[in-house]
Formats: structure tokens, sequence, C-alpha cells
């Protein structure tokens, strides 16, 4: 009988077993400090996106969307005639464009012409041409169907993100709420355009591969993973049903929008990299590419139809119709031309000026831009959602028991980060041809990015790196007045800049003392030894519980007022007719 290792496996397990539950102990008692019953909480903020998404679908005028009118035309195009249109030279006219704009799409100038989109992949449209064809061609009720898109990319960005960190809810529903808030992310899935059915075929391929990805870590270790117990046949029933989804899905929003087409090899390397990093042998690799083509070969498959039909429509081996359309769209300002007239400083001031508010929000056709305070209020708390993964960062990089992330939800917050750095190459890759400053193109990257402002606000948190990440902001703002002091005393000064400076640094510093009283490890033993037997008195613990609840909730409660006022300060008098 051969000798093995089998007995000493169990052992390390169980040796491993009390300190994995001590740190899961600790990440799920310290974010159940500020939130619970997360579930109940999400229902409140899809009702809060549902009321803030119906505003602006009903306020926003007609037409006063970016490129809502080509849309518009693709969708009743199939709505009447049942086939899908073709891109053709004329379908673009800038001067055109730009007398519509210039009148606010006068009613009695026609949009018929704006039919630039027809070359964009077809599905949502066939689906939009139901929704046109049974309300008349509403325009209203097409936002409304964007708007129940947007719904569902919400759910399951949440069941993604809660597949991942099952007991962080200030993970799963910070960034479901900024997802769910984030002013300009809301218009654009109010207005009609094909990013949002993309945006939730990209939630879905994402929720279908965190949960093929799961069990492969479960206890944190394949070798350590009770799914090695199943049978072949039940392990082969996993990955065939989860992975022919995911292809599916993947193909779906190859059908759908073109940027679908970087999360296809991306996810394929995810596949392989979870069966292969652990056990780096040839035999492992190859079954990791065979799992992987399972995605990969119904995607392509599905997906190849369209292939010819634009083949055979534009010619050449333009399968995604890419070449043709920037020879119809000729007139749109180009990236070249703009930097021989103006500059290449003037240009990348431009660029990453415009495209950071119009992230937050610019609103219409580009156009409609909010108070200069709200933008500097959204760089300040850029700025300490930064620091916040700063912090995050180097505790993963040092690993238990400084972090409270197992190796899955390291692994994929690293595949987060990935998709994140293909939004951003893409953006740019887009911009290298055509002027297209607008934080919008990042959207479909919104899992990625929820991710980050939840893991840097929830970082921020911590009594230490918030009182430290406090203190830099109180620094700043004393920098502030001092400049403003030296360099031009009794001149105009933007008291903006400072209040909303002040403001951060003194929420930082004080919400530290939330934590007084708790479980959590309190890093000054004097003001814990002070106040730690007052908070824990009569109502005084459900009083801070609320307390903490809302300090976490803040910038999203301050980001569902702004979308109260947005429609009617900003959008509607300035758009109207």
């Amino acid at each position: 009988m051969h000798q093995t290792d089998a007995p000493a496996q169990p052992q390390r397990i169980r040796a491993m077993a009390p300190r994995n539950a001590a740190r899961s102990a600790l990440a799920s008692g310290f974010d159940l400090l500020y939130v619970q019953r997360p579930r109940r909480w999400l229902l409140v903020i899809l009702a809060a996106y549902l009321l803030c998404a119906s505003l602006y679908a009903v306020v926003t005028p007609a037409w006063q969307a970016p490129d809502e009118p080509a849309h518009y035309n693709y969708i009743t195009h199939i709505a009447s005639t049942g086939t899908l249109p073709t891109l053709r030279m004329g379908d673009y006219n800038q001067e055109t464009l730009a007398r519509l704009l210039a009148s606010r799409f006068d009613p009695s100038r026609g949009i018929e012409s704006l039919r630039y989109e027809a070359y964009q992949p077809p599905l949502y449209y066939l689906t939009a041409a139901a929704v046109s064809w049974a309300s008349g061609d509403s325009l209203r009720a097409l936002r409304f169907y964007n708007v129940f898109l947007g719904l569902v990319s919400l759910i399951l960005l949440y069941l993604s993100l809660e597949t991942i960190f099952p007991n962080k809810p200030l993970i799963t529903l910070g960034a479901t709420a900024f997802a769910a808030l984030l002013p300009m992310h809301v218009a654009v899935t109010a207005a009609l355009n094909n990013d949002v059915m993309a945006e939730m075929l990209m939630m879905g391929s994402a929720l279908v591969l965190f949960r093929w990805m799961r069990p492969y870590y479960a206890g944190g270790s394949i070798a350590a993973n009770p799914w090695r117990l199943l049978t072949p046949s039940a392990t082969a029933h996993h990955d065939r049903r989860h992975l022919l989804l995911l292809g599916v899905l993947l193909s779906l929003g190859m059908l759908t929008k073109i940027y679908a087409y970087a999360v296809l090899p991306m996810f394929a390397v995810v596949i392989v990299w979870t069966v292969w990093h652990e056990r780096r042998t040839w035999a492992v690799l190859g079954a990791g590419i065979r799992l992987s083509l399972q995605m990969v070969a119904p995607a392509l498959l599905l997906a190849a139809p369209l292939w010819l039909r634009n083949i055979s429509l534009y010619g050449g081996w333009d399968f995604l119709g890419l070449h043709w359309h920037d020879q119809v769209v000729a007139g749109q300002p180009t990236t070249q031309a703009w930097i021989a007239t103006n500059g290449s400083l003037d240009y990348f001031e431009r660029a990453f000026s415009l495209t950071f508010r119009s992230f937050w929000g610019v609103f219409g056709w580009m156009g409609v831009a909010m108070d200069e305070s709200i933008y500097v209020a959204a760089l300040f708390f850029a700025g300490v959602l930064f620091l916040g993964l700063l912090w995050a960062s180097m505790r993963l990089i040092s690993g238990p028991p400084d972090t409270d992330m197992d190796h899955f939800q390291t692994t994929v917050i690293v595949i987060l980060g990935l998709l994140l750095v293909a939004v951003v190459l893409s953006f740019v890759w887009y911009n290298l041809k055509f002027v297209q400053h607008q934080g919008r193109y990042f959207f479909w990257g919104m899992l990625a990015i929820g991710t980050v402002v939840a893991l840097g606000w929830r970082e921020v948190l911590h009594p230490l790196q918030g009182a430290i990440t406090g203190l830099i902001s109180a620094v700043l703002a004393g920098s502030l007045l001092l400049g403003y002091f030296i360099s031009q005393p009794g001149g105009p000064f933007n008291k903006w800049t400072l209040l909303i400076a002040c403001a951060f640094a003194l929420f930082l510093l004080l919400q530290p003392l939330l934590l007084v009283g708790t479980d959590y490890p309190y890093p000054w033993r004097r003001i814990e030894a002070r106040f730690g037997p007052l908070a824990a008195r009569g109502v005084m613990p459900r009083v801070m519980q609320g307390a903490r609840f809302v300090s976490w909730a803040m910038p999203f409660l301050l980001l569902f007022m702004l979308n109260l006022l947005v429609p009617f300060w900003y959008i509607g008098p300035q758009l109207a007719h």
C-alpha cells in the first residue's frame, strides 16, 4: 500500500480554521457596525434610483441626450419595416446636427436625417422596437424601458458583489448605491441608448463568472477545497452549465455594444487562471484552456451571423462596421485636428477637466453643467477615495491578518482592477480618433468603478485611516487659506473650496468617535476609556448605530438630493424651448 500525505491536509485545514473564522468574524463585525439587513437597504436604494431616473426621463426635453435621435430612428426603422437599417453616406451631417442643437431641437425641424447609429449591433434595438410598436413610437415609453434595464443592472451588480463579499455589506451596498445615484449615470439610464442593456449584460456575465469561480476558492485554497470531493460528473456539470451561460451572455453583449469584445478575452484568461494557478502543470493548463473554450465557442458562434452581415454590407474585413462608420461621420471633431487648431496643452486640459466633470454630471449634449462647487466637492471626495484605496491596497499587499479579504475576494479585486484598466484604455483609444471627452464612456465598467468607490469609502471609516485622511484634508484646507493670505490678500477667494475641505476634514476626524464602545479594537485607549461606558448606556448603542449608518450613507444621501435638484435646476431651465 502506497504511503500518502492525505491525513496531513485535514490537520492543516483544522489549524487554519480558527484564524480564518476570527478574520471572517472581525470583517463581518466591522461592516455590521454600520449596516444591518443589507437587502432591506437594497430595496431603498432601488426605490431611490427609480424616483431619480423617472424624474430625468420625464423632465429632460425630447432628444436632449447624446445621440438620442439616432437611436430613436434605429428603433422606429425596425418597428415600421421589420428590417435592420444600413449605415449610409449622409446619415451623419455635422451642420444639420449643429442647427438642431442650436434650436434646442425645435419640433418644426425633423430628426429623420440623423441615422448614424445604424452600424451598432442590433440586440437592444430589436427589443426596444417591441416597446416602440406597443407604445406608438413613444419616446417616453422607450426611456422608461431603459430605466427598467438600469434597475435590473443594479440588482445584478449587487448580486455579483454579494457573491464575492457576502459578509461585507459596506462594499455591496456602497457600490450599488453609487451606481444607482451617480447623477450622470442615472441620466444615461433614463435616456435612449444601447449602453444600459450592454451594462446589464456585463453585470449578468460577471455574476455567472463569479459564481463559477467561487467553488474553486472555497476555504481560501483550491487544494483544501471540499468541491474536489464531488464526483467528476458533478464538477463537469457545474462547469458546463455556468460556462455555457457565460458564453451566451457575452455573445448577447457583443450583439448589443462593441465594448463587450474587450471582456471576452479577459474572462477567458480568468477561467484558465482560476483552474491553473494552484497546480501549475501542463495538464491543468490544458484543462483550463478547454474550459475557457466552453465559454468562448458559443459566444463567437452566436455573434458570427452579425459579422457576416457587416462584411457583406461594408466590405473588406470590417466585421464591426467601425471603419465604415469613421468614413460616414466625417466632419465630427477629430483629435488630430483639435490639437492642430488649439494646441496639445489646451486639448489635455479640456480632456481631464471635461471628462471628470461629465463623469459626475454634464447633461444634454454636454452643454448643461452644474455649479462649480459641486465639482469641487466631487474632486475632494475623489481624493478621499484615492487615499482610502491606498490604505486598502497596503493592507491587501500585507495579507492576513492586516487585511480581512480572503483569497477569492483578493483575486476578484485584481480582476476588477484589470477591468478598470481596460475601460480606461478603451476611452483613450476612442479619443485618439475623435474628441469624445465624455465620462459616460466609463460606465460599462460600473461594476469595477462602484467597487473601487465602496472599498475606498469603507477604508476611511476605519479609525486610524480616517483620522490620517482627515488630517491631510485639514492640512490642505489650511494651505488653501494660507496661500490666499500670502498671494492675494483682499482679493477674490473661493470660499466653497475652503468650506468643502474643512467639511471633509471635520467629518473624517470626528467619525472615528462613533466606534467608541463597540467591539472593534479602538486605537486610542484614553478616548475609549473615557467615552466607552457612556456610549454603552441606555439607548446610546442604538443612537450610535444610527449615527454610524448616516455617516457611511452621507455621500449617497447627498447624491440622492442632487439628483432631485438637477432636472429642475439645470436640465429643465437650460434645455426647454
